[in-house]
Formats: structure tokens, C-alpha cells, sequence
């Protein structure tokens, strides 16, 4: 059943408003009618089974017909910090982190990066649009969001306030994700996962981020790309301390 975000606010007397980019979805892609079948998420994690009433030049109005609040959310809250990748790979990044769970996303430039920061607010946006689109297509109740570049300094100060504090490394001295997590056997309530870019994390970046605390990692003996490397360790996150537990 398509699924549509609907801020809370816009559920009101059991109707919901779809507009912007959401209706334009409806209509011009779905090209969904009135009596149509559609399922309204909201952001304070309600689930909403809903029949288009009416639809108008800018909008759809639903009648809610049924509210749930589904557990499809990990108890972990992590926070993936990306080195910015060359070309499109950030979009991949976002739209698999997503569907593996991550509650927010905020890329990094730091010394060894190959590719700027994004060009004002556009690839922001975008990143946030793919982040809704797998937020939809994976049944969540929560949409990543996407922050606002920083450079490495500011990233892992603002990380440094995590229970959980991994930086993924692939140099001397780290430990296997998969060993580190059998040491810890509690269950933090949040995690800031650092992932390098194409050219990794620099000696003096490393040092600070072990001063603020971090543990370096690896996940495995082969060296993967920053896309792979994101998905692998989030995965292994979630395994360990979040909901894919085997």
C-alpha cells in the first residue's frame, strides 16, 4: 500500500493534508483517485491506514480510518558521520543507511577528503528527499535527518557526547568491530558511528578522535570502500546493540 510522511500537525479530526512533494507523489506518479487505500506516517512515530477523500489542485485530503503505533524503530539512536564521497555515493549511503535504521546522517569534509562540501543547501535537500523515499519503502516510522556538513573538528566534538563512540579505521591498531561489541556487553542508548572518506582519516584526526574517546575499529581484514564500509558497520552495529539481532 503506498505510504505518505504527514507532519502531526497536519492530522486533524481524523483527516490528514498531503502537500508539496508528498501530493505531487499521490498524483502525478501514483496517480492515485479518491477512495484510494493509502497508509500516513507521521513524525511522533503513529502509522495511519487512511482513504483518499478528496483531491484538489494542491492537495489530498485522507480520512483516518485506523491508528497504530508499530515498534520498527532500533532502540539504538545511531548517527552516521560520512566523510563525503566523490559523485553520487553519499546518495547510496543515505538511502541504504536509512533502511538500515540510522536516525540521522551529518557528512563531514576532513584532511584526506576527495570531494568538497555540498554546494549550499541543494544536496542537503536532496540527501533529505532519498532519505524520506527509503524511510517509505522500508516501512519506518522515523526520517533520518540529514544535518549539515562539518568539518572534522566540529563532527567529532559534536560525537564526542555519544555512549557509544566508533571511528572505523584502517590503519595499526584497531580492534575487529565484531570483538570490540563482545567486550561491551551493555547496551548503550546511542551510538556516533565515524566512517572516513575515499582517502581515510589522517594520523592527526585519528589522535583527536582517541583523545575525545573514540575506539577505532575495523570491520574485517579487507580494505572496503566508504560506501561499503558504512553499510557493513552499521549493520554490525545493529546486530550487536540494535533490532537486527540474529
Amino acid at each position: 500500500m503506498p505510504r505518505f510522511f504527514v507532519p502531526a500537525r497536519e492530522i486533524k479530526d481524523a483527516r490528514a493534508l498531503l502537500e508539496g512533494g508528498e501530493f505531487r507523489h499521490l498524483q502525478r506518479v501514483l496517480r492515485l483517485r479518491e477512495g484510494d487505500h493509502v497508509t500516513v506516517f507521521d513524525d511522533e512515530g503513529r502509522e495511519h491506514a487512511g482513504v483518499i477523500l478528496s483531491l484538489s489542485p494542491r492537495a489530498a485530503a485522507v480520512r483516518i480510518v485506523s491508528t497504530t503505533m508499530p515498534m520498527r524503530e532500533s532502540p539504538l539512536l545511531i548517527t552516521l558521520y560520512q566523510g563525503i564521497p566523490k559523485g553520487r555515493k553519499m546518495d547510496l549511503v543515505v538511502e541504504k543507511a536509512t533502511e538500515l535504521g540510522v536516525r540521522s546522517i551529518i557528512p563531514f569534509s576532513s584532511a584526506f577528503s576527495t570531494a568538497g562540501p555540498p554546494a549550499a543547501a541543494g544536496k542537503i535537500e536532496r540527501w533529505q528527499r532519498i532519505a524520506l523515499a527509503a524511510t517509505k519503502q522500508s516501512a519506518r516510522t522515523h526520517v533520518p535527518t540529514i544535518g549539515a556538513s562539518l568539518t572534522f573538528s566540529e563532527a567529532i566534538t559534536h560525537g564526542a557526547e555519544y555512549a557509544l563512540k566508533l571511528l572505523l579505521y584502517e590503519g595499526t591498531g584497531t580492534l575487529p568491530l565484531a570483538e570490540l561489541a563482545a567486550s561491551l556487553p551493555a547496551t548503550p542508548p546511542n551510538a556516533a558511528l565515524f566512517i572516513g572518506p575515499e582517502g581515510g582519516f589522517s594520523h592527526d584526526e585519528v589522535l583527536q578522535a582517541t583523545e575525545m574517546g573514540f575506539a577505532l575499529v575495523n570491520a574485517g581484514p579487507r580494505v572496503l570502500r566508504t560506501e561499503t564500509a558504512a553499510l557493513v558497520a552499521i549493520s554490525l552495529v545493529q546486530a550487536r546493540w540494535g533490532d537486527l539481532r540474529g
